[in-house]
């Protein structure tokens, strides 16, 4: 008998080695705690201009560590235990395209804690401001009497009203189209300097709207000694109709760094698209509210 169990030994020994190295192959998962950001917010002072937003995606780091960009609302999986710091950023769609997701420069990082533990859940809502060193370069409401898109390339003047009849907030901007006067184009007054510095590139500029038709923004440049670029509409990027108010980030700075120009104004263009040589409706309705011009 006594050689027989000793005979058993090896055997023991191999069956331990090997559930020790599949220990060691396949550890036991760490269970992750939970962030829960069910929604988010802006709160702007009062020379920022409206709190409206359409921020998609929460960028989230824990502990110094990048976890990920989540899209909203979203249940974030942390592999951290204890009280942990934790830095969210506000992320848009540039353009209002979904395969440009991007960092909005201009909103300070939300800074909070979190005690974490596994298979935990802390619900966090970020709050977002404005950065101390963002610079307005103009924000306009519709709210006064006058309005600063008032230099009319196309169309005309009398198209464009401000109105509190569907208004977004206040009162909105308004832009009447039909088949005899199908297209208004309208650059701002005045033309803005220093959008860019020697360490920043950022130039965005935000608006609310609500359309029949779709319109398109641009910049034109100008420089000093009025060689080049002067009175040139370059159109950029624009939106869509929409049956509903929403929210745009345009994002305008590689086209102010690559033309390298002193001065800028900002432009659009709505107009009754043609399809088939037919215009694709008699009459037409924009709305916008909201409009920042933004830069570093």
């Amino acid at each position: 008998m006594k050689k027989q169990n000793f005979s058993l030994l090896p055997a023991l020994f191999l069956a331990a080695a090997f559930l020790t190295s599949c220990e060691i192959i396949n550890p036991e998962e760490p269970v992750p705690a939970y962030l829960h950001i069910p929604s988010v917010s802006v709160q702007t002072a009062a020379d920022e201009g409206s709190a409206s937003s359409n921020i998609s995606e929460a960028w989230v780091s824990v502990n110094g560590s990048f976890v990920g960009a989540y899209s909203l609302p979203a249940t974030v999986p942390v592999l951290e235990e204890g009280v942990s710091e934790v830095v969210v950023q506000a992320g848009v769609k540039d353009n209002g395209l979904g395969n440009s997701p991007d960092i909005y420069p201009f909103f300070a990082n939300f800074e909070t804690q979190a005690d974490l533990g596994p298979n935990t859940t802390d619900t966090i809502r970020p709050v977002f401001r404005y950065s101390d060193n963002t610079k307005f370069a103009f924000i306009e409401d519709f709210n006064e009497g006058t309005q600063i898109f008032s230099e009319i390339r196309r169309g005309s003047l009398s198209q464009m009203s401000s109105v509190d009849e569907d208004a977004f907030e206040g009162r909105s901007l308004r832009i009447e189209l039909d088949t005899s006067a199908a297209i208004v184009e309208a650059a701002t007054f005045e033309r803005y300097a220093d959008l860019t510095g020697p360490f920043t590139t950022s130039v965005y500029l935000e608006v609310d709207y609500k359309s029949d038709v779709p319109v398109t923004f641009g910049i034109i440049g100008f420089d000093n000694a009025g060689t080049i670029g002067n009175g040139q509409a370059i159109f950029l990027s624009g939106f869509n109709a929409s049956g509903e108010w929403k929210k745009i980030y345009f994002n305008l700075s590689a086209a102010v760094v690559e033309s390298g120009l002193d001065e800028y104004q900002i432009v659009f263009q709505a107009l009754i698209p043609i399809e088939n040589g037919q215009f694709v409706r008699n009459e037409a309705v924009v709305l916008m509210d909201n409009i920042k011009l933004l830069h570093f």
